[in-house]
């Protein structure tokens, strides 16, 4: 029977996909593109993957085995989040194909000075974090130099995250602030090589911290502002390659996170690499769907409810630094349905597909991936618009690339990433209201 399903399940995404493209929807630059391809990677292949393979470790990990019926079911739940996501998507364009108009989005003189002021106003908490990250291991035992004192964290028992204790990771992670200046660097520059330099750093030196998302986002967004500057509809053979060492660096750091860090502390290379333990394998990086097996086994027939999308409650709570608020709660507030109560689901995700399922079953999924759809329909529509402001189309690309992480994550907490890359933008977008009152000029396009 599972055979059966599987089959189908491919089907759908392959007949999907193609009567996508043969009506001009898919576009490189939309979260529509960016969407399927995170379903295809954990929602098609992954599926393929654990049946054929007999994959078993992140089900032993979380204490759990799904039956024949919950996989099916899982099967289901995925491509009613992905029809709900692509209809959504198409009603916010109008169920018309459009295209971007690739006009060169150059700023005025105002947006130049606001963009230096914000940069310099950021500067010194960017260098300072930059010092902090160079000098400690911000995820795994936290070792500072003496000098700078000690960062305590700790752990809560309940989620099984890393918490700051006497600081905040405003601070400490403010690094993220360089992210949105070095892409503006590779746009001013119109994609030169050196501009790319910057962006490079940034995402090193979160790398040797065994951090990747950065790497793979700002990845993306330097090859998706790389084509839109030649006005290119697709990813030529260079983008290809540079994707494929970009996985390749998630994947290997994945299974060596320690390794970089101790060359650099003492020039010894430790590194392996195992297939079958991999990201394509027994490991948790693609393995979402394993987790939602999980979810919907889970709830509500073991937390005898849903959350109704209380979760999301958090995001008032979130912003507020640990460090004021010690006894801030980890999450939402008010907690429903706690996964890790039900088997071993700590440092595991849920993805937005699970999320839904959480916040209200079937009508859940519809609602969270219906509205998530929209959103980027609308994002999308207005990016192809003939006259946007330099701060909107920096912004796109971010939030846009930030989808990856979102699908996989689920939740609110890609408010923490948000924050950092488009924070720097709003800033100067302020100040220019502030210090010129009006609102910025919109690019009247060029060449």
């Amino acid at each position: 029977m599972i055979e059966i399903g599987l089959a189908v399940h491919i089907a759908f995404f392959v007949a999907l996909v193609a009567g996508l493209n043969a009506r001009g929807f898919l576009n490189i630059y939309s979260g529509l593109f960016l969407y399927l391809a995170f379903h295809f990677m954990v929602f098609v292949q992954r599926p393929l993957i654990v049946y054929l393979f007999d994959l078993r470790s992140e089900f032993e990990f979380m204490r759990y085995m799904p039956s024949d019926e919950v996989f099916l079911q899982t099967l289901f739940v995925t491509d009613l989040g992905l029809l709900s996501f692509v209809l959504a998507y198409l009603a916010a364009l109008g169920f018309k194909p459009v295209e971007p108009t690739f006009n060169y989005i150059r700023p005025t003189q105002s947006e130049a000075r606001s963009f230096l002021i914000a940069f310099l106003l950021l500067v010194p908490l960017i260098l300072y974090s930059f010092l902090l990250a160079l000098t400690m291991r911000q995820t795994y035992g936290v070792g500072v130099l003496l000098e700078l004192g000690q960062i305590n964290m700790t752990v809560d028992p309940a989620t099984g995250q890393k918490l700051f204790a006497d600081t905040t990771a405003y601070v400490v992670n403010a690094r993220n602030f360089a992210f949105p200046f070095a892409a503006l660097l590779i746009h001013m520059t119109r994609a030169r090589w050196w501009s790319y330099l910057a962006m490079s750093f940034c995402a090193l030196i979160a790398l040797q911290l065994g951090e990747r998302w950065e790497i793979v986002i700002s990845g993306l967004i330097a090859s998706m502002m790389t084509l839109y500057i030649h006005k290119r509809r697709a990813f030529t053979w260079v983008h290809y390659s540079g994707m494929v060492v970009v996985l390749a660096l998630f994947v290997m750091i994945g299974q060596n996170r320690d390794s970089m860090v101790k060359f650099l502390t003492t020039g010894e290379i430790e590194f392996d690499f195992d297939l079958a333990k991999s990201s394509f394998g027994a490991h948790p990086d693609f393995a979402n769907f394993d987790f939602l097996t999980y979810v919907i086994a889970k709830v509500p027939a073991v937390s005898g409810t849903y959350s109704y999308f209380t979760q999301y409650l958090g995001m008032f709570t979130q912003p507020i630094p640990r460090i004021l608020w010690p006894d801030k709660p980890v999450g939402s507030p008010v907690s429903w349905v706690n996964l890790d109560a039900y088997g071993h689901f700590a440092s595991r995700t849920t993805s937005l597909v699970g999320d839904g399922w959480i916040s209200l079953g079937y009508l859940g999924v519809v609602t969270t991936l219906s509205l998530c759809g929209w959103f980027f329909g609308k994002m999308f529509r207005r990016f192809c618009q003939p006259q946007i402001s330099i701060y909107f189309y920096c912004a796109y690309f971010w939030i846009v690339g930030l989808l990856l992480q979102w699908a996989r994550d689920g939740g609110y907490k890609i408010l923490d990433f948000l924050l950092f890359c488009i924070g720097p933008l709003v800033l100067a977008y302020f100040i220019e209201r502030t210090f010129w009152g009006r609102v910025p000029v919109v690019n009247k396009g060029g060449a």
